[in-house]
């Protein structure tokens, strides 16, 4: 069995496969939310996946990072260690040092001064789109953050990003998505838009030459290789790469530990986009069998008096839902 950890509310991203709707047969897999978890002081043996780390508030990361230490000192095998696992501006800053992204992020309440130009504001911490205006200089960039001052958003927890993309082909932009599950890399998706800030694409605009190169880049499994580091200096074991091709290499947009995998929609045809999705999902229910923990029974997991000190909370206060 797996469980999937998330943040109160924000399981559904995965549920397609908690509730067998994903298409290809899969281990069982669970959903919870930290809170249903600081109470416990047993849990069944599964593979524990902490996931939507980036919406955790600097409090409740502590918390789960403790209740981490607890469940793996206990014997049970758990991916992302709150502690290690790099959210969004640590880790874009993490890869730029290393070389593997040629751009730069900075926070906006420590009066960024990027290197180049255009850029974008965004938030650190949710998954909605970022801002789609590009600021081309540092004077555009300070009225920006002075107006989101005055509107009533605060900058910390903003973040301020040098655009970096180029259009794919055919007048279309690109966003791919590269999954880790345990030591398992899997290439799923090209996405594809009009507009450079891709997220989630328009797949009536996939060619039958897009189409072609997405086959091609899931067989092969193309970005995984070169990609690996990237998660292994993040410090995340499950989490999807979002990801676009700049000048003929690889560069990462954000490492996301909550991805969204919607329930497969049956087709009496399958049409070449869902042949693609389908192979995609066969390699990602492939690779979580290879995290999969097929022992029974419970585990008692150690005091922690910093968790001892909550567990009197009501379930679901500790964790609030967020966007």
């Amino acid at each position: 069995m797996i469980v999937f950890l998330s943040t109160r509310g924000n399981g559904y991203t995965l549920r397609s496969i908690a509730d067998g709707k994903f298409g290809v047969p899969t281990p069982t897999f669970r959903l919870a939310h930290y809170g249903q978890l600081f109470r416990r002081r047993r849990l069944p043996r599964a593979t524990y996946v902490f996931g939507d780390l980036e919406r955790l508030a600097e409090w409740e990361l502590r918390l789960v990072s403790e209740l981490y230490r607890g469940m793996t000192a206990a014997g049970l095998r758990c991916l992302n260690d709150p502690a290690k696992a790099m959210a969004r501006i640590e880790l874009l800053q993490t890869l730029e040092a290393a070389g593997i992204n040629p751009f730069s992020a900075s926070r906006a309440d420590e009066r960024p001064k990027p290197k180049r130009f255009p850029v974008f504001i965004r938030s650190e911490y949710d998954h909605l789109p970022a801002r789609p205006e590009l600021h081309q200089n540092q004077a555009e960039l300070d009225a920006a953050l002075a107006r989101l001052r005055a509107s009533g958003v605060p900058l910390r927890g903003q973040i301020v990003v040098e655009q970096c993309s180029e259009i794919y082909r055919d007048g279309l932009w690109a966003k791919w998505g590269l999954y880790r599950i345990g030591e398992a890399m899997v290439l799923e998706h090209i996405a594809v838009d009009d507009d450079w800030l891709v997220k989630i694409g328009d797949a009536k605009k996939k060619s039958e030459a897009i189409l072609d190169d997405e086959w091609a880049a899931i067989q092969s499994n193309r970005f995984a290789a070169e990609l690996r580091p990237a998660f292994e200096l993040g410090g995340i074991e499950f989490g999807r790469a979002d990801l676009g091709v700049v000048g003929g290499r690889p560069v990462v947009y954000e490492i996301n530990t909550n991805p969204s995998l919607g329930p497969w929609r049956k087709r009496k045809v399958l049409s070449r986009g869902a042949q693609n999705n389908l192979y995609a999902r066969q390699r990602l229910a492939d690779a979580l069998a290879t995290i999969d923990c097929r022992e029974s029974g419970m585990v008692a997991i150690p005091h922690s008096k910093l968790i001892h000190r909550i567990r009197w909370w009501s379930i679901g206060f500790v964790t609030p839902r967020r966007r």
